[in-house]
């Protein structure tokens, strides 16, 4: 079933609201979920052999590029061996593999006890199971055997887990998003790294390569699987489903509060659905494993990805390489009938033995898996990945190329600059702004601005209701300018609680959600094209925001900019990756239960973030555009801190910006009223 039949029949069956009339944060969530639904719309699936081989480089192309992984250090270290153990009818290599310089990543290699020839062998990749990873009893369970029937069996614990964590922050780490690296690219590299050390195995076969994984193991055997030829193999587990139906079951879940990034791949749903993956896969043997009831992957979704990935692979002339499981007796994991489902299918297209269906898997003994033996760290000496990935977005960060802005900044922050109509005057009081998206953007107006010499147009990270004791605007009233009050998205009366699933569904689109922000402003700053305008934002959302328009105003010069004022706002994303104290409190990890319920404090907000910028600007040279006057109000670094002076200075030019670090409202004010002061000013 599409997904656009899908959402006919939820209009229909009450499950989706209709658009809203009026500004509210339920209406951008709406225009937001619908665009993610048009867009994976318009994606034409692959329907012959001869379609996905001729499409297949070039989506390997774009999903590489959404990744970013071929920027992180290659090759890796040879991997060290820590420890040995011997047991009925397999043993255990216990390794320790560096992936990024300094980042130490612990991990178990199941060998058959007495192997014969070259040996196929499976990479296993645990989803997100926090303090047992590796060795989580239903893992252990699957390698053991798989060593038991002759296989290699290499697995790891992803950064965050076991003995590297535990730490969801490790799972969230936005900072090299900055340098075009996504989280899901940071668990591609570290899995090629496990694939670069399983093939260097003389017992190893590399012609006979599976792989496997549940929940985000699943995607990234999708992933992996996808873009390397080497996987012979597939079995995702628990880890598919059609994307829009994932959108939507997770939007009223925040996206799980987004702990986890590994599904947010930058730009993904431009060009590929979970279609295009099996597309990248195919003809290579795959079988996806379900559950019947699972949250994050609805069934009717998986069951859809099966369907047309079956139909691809007859096209191709074995449409029996195409296989599915359905669990029925266990939700989410990888639970006995969905390893005895894994197990028939790696014997029958990696040793050749069987027809593929479920092996029954015998009396299996595993050990806890806090069991100090399983360790390849000392006791108690877990090792966070936090700082060497922030140190390695710095590294990226120095090396960056510099390149020519373009005049349109929607090439670069994935949402095209709406086309300008002449849009009707502003009522003076309280106005809305209906955008071609659907998104109302609500205002407040005063006085009328046909009558104003200027006007100046403020935005607030806390809305605009809380401009209404501002003493500049009480000023600009004073001297006749009309103070326009507006709440683009994802502020004031367009305050979204679901953030992540905002920030998640943004990046999958491509876009940038700040500078639609900054779109959002400039419908306003329209309305007023013919008298001269100034700007006003308050806190780092806002000012941000503002920073977009700024430049936009000054490449397009839609409106005649007198004067703009930037305050607590950031004015470098290197300070996004430069945040000494905050960073360090990252880096703790957590025991038991703990790390659920973790306050994330002093965190730049995710969707700050935008996927690659820092190659290709910075907000100084943002600035640096901006022809006229303005006014850099106790500015922020990394820590949330006032940013000194001297600091400032070295990000800014003077003759363009000046600089108030230690500014309170009334002595904004008067800069305000000095800027008035010069003839011409006051009446522009």
């Amino acid at each position: 079933m599409s997904s656009l039949l899908v959402c006919r029949r939820r209009l229909l069956a009450g499950l989706l609201p209709p658009p809203l009339a009026g500004p509210s944060g339920a209406a951008v969530l709406d225009v937001l979920e619908e665009r993610a639904r048009l867009t994976l719309a318009a994606i034409r699936h692959p329907a012959s052999a001869a379609e996905a081989d001729g499409r297949r480089a070039e989506l390997r192309r774009l999903l590489r590029e959404s990744l970013g992984f071929e920027r992180l250090p290659w090759p890796p270290p040879k991997p060290r061996l820590v420890g040995e153990l011997a047991r009925d009818g397999y043993r255990i290599e216990k390794l320790v593999f560096e992936s990024l310089p300094g980042v130490q990543v612990p991990a178990h290699l199941y060998l058959p006890a007495a192997p014969r020839g070259r040996l196929p062998a499976v990479l296993f990749y645990c989803g997100h199971w926090w303090e047992d990873s590796k060795t989580r009893p239903d893992f252990q369970a699957f390698l053991i055997n798989m060593a038991r029937l002759g296989f290699a069996a290499f697995t790891f614990d992803p950064f965050g887990q076991g003995e590297r964590g535990v730490s969801n922050r490790d799972h969230r780490r936005t900072e090299l998003l900055l340098v075009g690296v996504s989280q899901q690219g940071l668990a591609e590299y570290e899995t090629r790294c496990a694939l670069h050390h399983l093939l260097a195995r003389p017992e190893v076969d590399p012609g006979r390569i599976g792989m496997t994984g549940a929940s985000g193991g699943g995607y990234n055997t999708w992933i992996t699987a996808a873009l390397d030829d080497r996987i012979a193999c597939a079995v995702p587990v628990v880890g598919t489903s059609e994307f829009f139906e994932q959108i939507h079951v997770c939007r009223p879940l925040d996206w799980y509060r987004a702990n986890e990034h590994c599904h947010f791949v930058p730009n993904l749903i431009r060009y590929a659905n979970n279609h295009e993956l099996a597309a990248m896969i195919a003809p290579r043997p795959l079988l996806i494993i379900a559950a019947s009831e699972d949250q994050s992957f609805p069934i009717a979704g998986v069951r859809e990805i099966h369907r047309y990935a079956r139909s691809l692979y007859a096209a191709y002339g074995c449409p029996e390489k195409a296989g599915f499981f359905e669990d029925t007796s266990a939700g989410h994991g990888y639970q006995r009938a969905k390893r005895e489902a894994a197990y028939g299918w790696f014997r029958r297209w990696l040793l050749d033995e069987g027809e593929g269906s479920p092996w029954p898997e015998p009396r299996t003994e595993t050990e806890p898996w806090d069991s100090a033996e399983l360790r390849c760290f000392p006791p108690g000496g877990n090792r966070a990945a936090g700082p060497g990935i922030v140190a390695e977005a710095l590294r990226l960060a120095r090396r960056r190329t510099r390149r020519r802005l373009p005049r349109d900044l929607g090439v670069l922050l994935g949402v095209a600059r709406p086309t300008r109509r002449p849009p009707p005057a502003l009522p003076e009081g309280r106005f809305v702004i209906r955008l071609d998206d659907g998104v109302v953007i609500p205002g407040l107006l005063r006085p009328a601005a046909a009558t104003a010499p200027a006007v100046v147009v403020a935005v607030d990270d806390d809305g605009k209701e809380a401009l209404s004791a501002e003493p500049l605007l009480e000023e600009a009233r004073r001297a006749g300018w009309a103070v326009a009050a507006v709440d683009p998205r994802g502020l004031g009366e367009l305050a979204v609680r679901e953030r992540g699933w905002v920030f998640a569904v943004s990046l999958l689109l491509g876009e940038s959600f700040v500078w639609r922000q900054a779109l959002d402003l400039l419908a306003v700053v329209r309305r007023f094209a013919g008298q001269p305008v100034a700007l006003y934002a308050r806190g780092s959302n806002a000012a941000l925001a503002a920073t977009y328009l700024l430049y936009d105003l000054a490449q397009s010069r839609e409106a005649r900019l007198s004067w703009y004022v930037l305050r607590d706002g950031f004015l470098s994303f290197h300070h996004f990756l430069d945040r000494p104290a905050s960073a360090r409190a990252s880096f703790a990890l957590h025991t038991g239960e703990s790390f659920r319920t973790a306050v994330y404090d002093r965190e730049i907000p995710y969707h700050y973030f935008a996927f690659d910028v820092l190659r290709r600007f910075d907000v100084p040279e943002l600035l640096a555009a901006v022809p006229a006057p303005g006014l850099a109000v106790n500015p922020i670094d990394g820590d949330w801190k006032r940013l000194p002076e001297a600091e400032a200075r070295k990000l800014v030019r003077p003759e363009r910006l000046e600089l108030a670090c230690e500014a309170s409202a009334e002595e904004i004010a008067a800069r305000f009223r000095k800027f008035l002061r010069p003839a011409g000013r006051l009446l522009p």
